[in-house]
């Protein structure tokens, strides 16, 4: 029996586009994930989940190279299923990436989307403004995520006749 062509190149598409679909983050980082609670209640106790491996997400506020390490501050943003941070959605508060090595500014600068997964290893006060803020603190992996385009429906229907201008 043939199998018609039509049914090959739709399961060729679904495929591919299944393909697609999946999360910049790598499994192995995900399945090391040890604490899946919200980001309010790492907020209020941070010391409390040190050693803790979290994923984290939101949009870079600032970069600070230091002589030995570099720290990130982020507004906190819930993830979607790809670990993406959804700024469309409300903050809990504030966080620090930490790494060991030297961040581009130019690449993690203020306004990108940015996802830390890492272990908690405490707090640290910073002020914002005149206010001492205490932020949780993850040392690890951080991927910066490309703003999506906007795209239209490809397709319309009408009727009628139209100008445009």
């Amino acid at each position: 029996m043939r199998i018609p062509y039509f049914l090959i190149s739709a399961i060729l598409v679904f495929v591919l586009a299944a393909a697609g679909c999946g999360s910049k983050i790598p499994p192995e980082v995900t399945d090391r994930v040890s604490w899946k609670g919200g980001f309010k209640t790492l907020q209020a106790d941070p010391d409390a989940y040190a050693g803790e491996f979290v994923i984290l997400g939101g949009e870079i506020v600032r970069i600070e190279n230091l002589a030995d390490h570099s720290e990130i501050t982020v507004v906190q943003y819930p993830l979607d299923r790809e670990k993406r941070p959804q700024p469309e959605k409300a903050s809990a508060g504030r966080f620090l990436i930490r790494s060991d090595s030297f961040l581009d500014p130019e690449i993690y600068e203020p306004g990108k989307l940015v996802t830390a997964a890492g272990e908690i290893t405490g707090a640290q006060k910073r002020a914002i403004g005149e206010y001492l803020y205490e932020h949780p603190v993850v040392q690890g992996d951080l991927w910066v995520w490309e703003p999506r385009e906007t795209s239209f429906p490809r397709f319309h229907f009408g009727l009628g006749v139209g100008k445009t201008f």
